[in-house]
C-alpha cells in the first residue's frame, strides 16, 4: 500500500482518530479493552484504499459501506496497540498546511508545526465522529477537524511572534531612552508630579549606578540624577526595568550634592 496516499483518506484518518481517543479512555478504564475487530479494521482500511485507487464512478456505494462499517467497529475497539499511524497522518497534514501561501514566507515553521502537534493531541479527544454539521447536515470530517486545529495553531504562532516583536521593539525603545545623552531631560521612567526622593550621583564610575539602586529601598517614587556622559550598562538597564513605575533616571551636565 502507498502509505502517503492512504494517510490522506478521510475514512482511514477518522478510524485512526477514533482508535487514539479510545486508547485514552482505555488508560482510564482498563475494563474497556476490546481488540476483537483489529484485524477487520486493518482489512477494511486496505479495502477502502484499494477502492479509492480504482477511482471508479460506480464504486461510491461500496466505499460508503466500507466507510460506515469501519467507523462502527472502530468505535467498538479499545486497544493499547500503537502503530504510530495517526502520528504519521497528522505530521503529514501539518507539513502540507504550513507550506500554504499565507504561511510560506515565515521563518518559524518548526514552531508552527510544534504547536500544531501539541494542540492536536490536546484537543482531538473532543472529536465526535457521529456529530453532524448544523450547516451541511453531514458528519463532521476528521480531516477538516484536524486541519482547523493545525491552521489555528499556525495563526496563534504568528500572533505570538508579532506580540514578541512588539515587546522587543518596546524594550529597545526604552533602552534607547535609557542611554540618551541629552542634558536636563528625563531619560527613563515617568516624570513624577511628586517625588519622594532625589538622589544625586555626580561622579559615577562604570556600573556604580547599579550598586546605588540596589542599596536603595524602592518603595516610592525616586529620581536618580546621573552625569550626562554616564553610559547605562545592560545589567543596570535590566534591573531598572523591574522598577519602571517607581524610578526615573535623569541626566544633567553638572550634578551637585
Amino acid at each position: 500500500m502507498k502509505e502517503n496516499t492512504k494517510f490522506l483518506l478521510e475514512p482511514i484518518l477518522n478510524s485512526e482518530l477514533i482508535l487514539v481517543n479510545n486508547a485514552r479512555k482505555l488508560k482510564a478504564n482498563p475494563d474497556l479493552l476490546n481488540e476483537e475487530f483489529l484485524d477487520e479494521i486493518h482489512s477494511l482500511q486496505e479495502e477502502y484504499f484499494n477502492l479509492e485507487e480504482l477511482n471508479g464512478t460506480g464504486l461510491q456505494k461500496e466505499k460508503r459501506v466500507v466507510r460506515d462499517r469501519l467507523k462502527k467497529i472502530s468505535m467498538l475497539t479499545f486497544t493499547y496497540r500503537n502503530t504510530n499511524i495517526f502520528g504519521s497522518m497528522v505530521n503529514m497534514m501539518a507539513d502540507k498546511i504550513i507550506t500554504r501561501p499565507q504561511f510560506s514566507n515565515y521563518t518559524f515553521k518548526d514552531e508552527m508545526k510544534s504547536l500544531a502537534l501539541q494542540h492536536i493531541f490536546k484537543y482531538t479527544w473532543k472529536f465526535d465522529p457521529y456529530k453532524k454539521s448544523e450547516i451541511t447536515g453531514q458528519y463532521i470530517s476528521a480531516f477538516a477537524y484536524i486541519s482547523t486545529i493545525i491552521f489555528n495553531a499556525c495563526i496563534a504562532t504568528i500572533n505570538q511572534f508579532n506580540k514578541d516583536q512588539q515587546k522587543n521593539k518596546a524594550m529597545f525603545l526604552e533602552h534607547q531612552k535609557l542611554v540618551h545623552r541629552d542634558s536636563n531631560s528625563s531619560t527613563y521612567g515617568p516624570d513624577f508630579e511628586e517625588v519622594t526622593r532625589k538622589i544625586q550621583c555626580p561622579n559615577l564610575k562604570e556600573e556604580e549606578l547599579l550598586n546605588i539602586i540596589k542599596s536603595t529601598t524602592i518603595d516610592s517614587a525616586i529620581e536618580f540624577w546621573i552625569p550626562e556622559t554616564y553610559r547605562i550598562s545592560e545589567k543596570e538597564h535590566e534591573f531598572v526595568i523591574k522598577y519602571f513605575y517607581n524610578i526615573s533616571i535623569r541626566r544633567i551636565k553638572t550634578c551637585t550634592k
